[in-house]
């Protein structure tokens, strides 16, 4: 009985973490993603700031802001904590950037069909 017990535990304890780091990648809206590990929000022109303060709040915006202070970089193309990565030139998400084909679900939450 005590081993049903703690293997329903540890059970819940790994589902339950699993959960956690898999909704850390979302979307709040169409047209939106937000990664809370990462500290931002897309749409589909990139990076968004005014997204990433609405949904991630000011602390997160302002953390990101200062992160990226003088770096150049190219707010167009970007890749989530889950390792999804788009392109928003190109209007394509893929699971990696190593992939060839598209993630359809995230891309046409991003892009639209």
């Amino acid at each position: 009985m005590k081993l049903k017990l703690l293997t329903a535990t540890a059970l819940i304890l790994g589902l339950s973490t699993f959960a956690t780091a898999k909704g850390n990648v979302y979307s709040p809206d169409h047209g939106i993603i937000c990664d809370k590990k990462s500290g931002f929000c897309v749409d589909s022109e990139g990076i968004s700031m005014a997204f990433t303060e609405e949904y991630l709040g000011k602390k997160a915006a302002d953390k990101f802001r200062k992160m990226t202070e003088g770096v150049h970089m190219d707010m167009s193309s970007y890749t989530l904590s889950n390792g999804l990565s788009c392109d928003s030139k190109k209007r394509i998400c893929k699971k990696s950037k190593w992939d060839d084909k598209a993630d359809k679900h995230w891309t046409n939450i991003l892009f639209g069909k």
